[in-house]
């Protein structure tokens, strides 16, 4: 009785840590493992730090598709004309007096326009970044699905696949109104042909040398073209032939 009695306090206090035995630790600098977000939650998450940046940005103004274009030319202007007027304003003193011009909130618009550029681009690009990622899942489970077409309609010709005509007869439809929505492909018209070269193609004596280099006319650099709305990777250009294919 004792020995049940002993044996039943030993099991519930807390047994000690056999130090051969490694433990996992995270160090003080560690950041601790993330926590598995739902996509919801996650854009949840992204908004509210959109939010503080948008808090962080003096005077922040919303795009104004209306004002935008308008708004940039005008801003061209200060590129050239802040440093010569800020010069202008500190060496005459009537031009300071007169009060019309703000030395200080010049030189910091200045400022903040060249210290953002890098921000501009930055966000530019990350949301450039989180189109294209999205893109690229949304392009991997279309070609499943029209992977799985394919085989539904092979599969719908047995008997037993009563219950799948509906669903392939859904997807049927869908591909068709999404390829009818394409963009008919225009072949790239030729350009026009070079005119014939009058006269002797030698240099004259006097524009031999240095200035030779720029009367030479030099062939035009062709640079590629991205991928179109309608040229598709070679995986998913399979699944949509085996789709469409009768």
């Amino acid at each position: 009785m004792m020995d049940d009695d002993n044996r039943s306090q030993s099991s519930s206090q807390p047994q000690p840590v056999n130090p051969s035995t490694p433990q996992p630790v995270q160090a003080a600098g560690d950041p601790a493992p993330p926590e598995t977000l739902t996509p919801e939650e996650l854009a949840a998450v992204l908004l509210a730090k959109i939010d503080e940046i948008e808090a962080m940005i003096p005077n922040f103004q919303h795009h104004d598709k209306n004002d935008i274009r308008r708004v940039a030319g005008m801003a061209r202007f200060a590129r050239e004309l802040v440093v010569p007027t800020i010069a202008a304003v500190r060496s005459f003193g009537p031009a300071a007096e007169r009060n019309i011009f703000d030395v200080a909130a010049a030189q910091l618009s200045m400022r903040r326009s060249e210290a953002f550029a890098p921000v501009i681009q930055r966000l530019a690009a990350l949301t450039d970044g989180v189109q294209f990622t999205v893109d690229r899942e949304q392009a991997d489970v279309a070609s499943q699905a029209l992977t799985l077409f394919a085989w539904g309609k092979s599969y719908a010709k047995r008997p037993d696949a009563a219950p799948l005509h509906p669903y392939v007869a859904t997807i049927a439809r869908v591909v068709k109104k999404v390829l009818n929505h394409r963009k008919p492909s225009t072949p790239a018209q030729p350009g026009p042909a070079p005119a014939p070269a009058t006269g002797s193609s030698e240099l004259p004596p006097g524009a031999r040398g240095l200035l030779a280099s720029n009367m030479v006319r030099s062939e035009p650099v062709v640079e590629s073209e991205p991928a179109g709305e309608d040229e598709y990777d070679d995986y998913f250009n399979e699944a949509l032939d085996k789709a469409v294919k009768e």
